[in-house]
């Protein structure tokens, strides 16, 4: 069971479908209980699969000095924004990866160092970014075959993603780190990069224990964060999968019902 914490402590947090409530907005509520838990000096982290390009209009809401994962943990930021470290895909998984991917009718993707690089326009994507002004842009596959990546996404409906993972692993020797962030999203990263390894690489950089950290998640694409982090908090409006994966992890409410506030304020604050 968590005790509140008497010394500072770590609480990490996942944004889409965590932190952030169904408009892909930092309610009122949020803001003040992450503020709250700063002013009492524990330190946040934002453990995203989001670029950092992506997330600092929310940084900024929050008062800004927050330590970043993104890109799933190919890119590590300290509080004032300066890049820890950072893993690109080798260009031989671009060339495996992209043209299954586009075999199967979905959607490709890629995360550059300050780019976010499509195939083909894809209006139903763009929602989620409205608020940061993060937005594609359209290239020809043959020049993303050629362009180093953070990441590579697949966006599509979940059968075809479920057959493409199962052709990325039949045909690919290198290495990677694959996973599902939701149903829709299948994501590549470089082999040993999560953002489990992420908050480990982080911590160590910032001379900071894990002792009695916190997570709050709802994807695949948490499991090596719950497994780092001391109290996995999984958001009720995870899958039921990623719940059985950690049954002793205590719940917090659905993201549209600001799970993660509520839960700060009866559980710690």
């Amino acid at each position: 069971m968590f005790e509140k914490p008497q010394t500072p402590s770590t609480f990490v947090f996942d944004m889409d479908g965590t932190l952030l409530n169904e408009h892909h907005e930092l309610s009122p509520l949020t803001i003040r209980a992450l503020n709250e838990l700063r002013e009492r000096g524990h330190h946040l982290v934002i453990a995203t699969g989001r670029h950092f390009m992506d997330i600092r209009a929310y940084l900024k809401q929050l008062g800004g000095g927050i330590a970043t994962i993104t890109c799933n943990g190919a890119m590590i930021h300290n509080g004032a924004g300066e890049l820890i470290q950072r893993a690109c895909l080798p260009l031989a998984v671009n060339e495996i990866l992209l043209p299954l991917g586009e075999k199967c009718g979905v959607h490709l993707n890629m995360y550059t160092d300050s780019e976010w690089l499509v195939n083909a326009p894809c209006e139903s994507m763009l929602d989620a970014h409205a608020q940061s002004q993060f937005f594609y842009r359209q290239i020809a596959l043959q020049e993303m075959l050629a362009t180093p990546a953070l990441k590579i996404l697949f966006y599509g409906e979940n059968a075809m993603l479920q057959q493409l993972k199962t052709q990325i692993l039949a045909a690919l020797t290198l290495p990677i780190h694959l996973t599902f962030s939701d149903e829709y999203y299948l994501e590549a990263m470089p082999q040993a990069i999560s953002k489990g390894h992420a908050l480990r690489t982080l911590m160590e950089h910032l001379q900071r224990p894990l002792a009695n950290s916190m997570a709050f998640g709802d994807g695949f694409n948490d499991v090596e964060m719950f497994q780092t982090v001391a109290h996995p908090i999984v958001m009720d409006n995870a899958s039921e999968k990623l719940k059985q994966l950690f049954p002793a992890a205590q719940r917090a409410q659905a993201h549209h019902k600001d799970g993660v506030a509520t839960f700060l304020y009866e559980r710690v604050l």
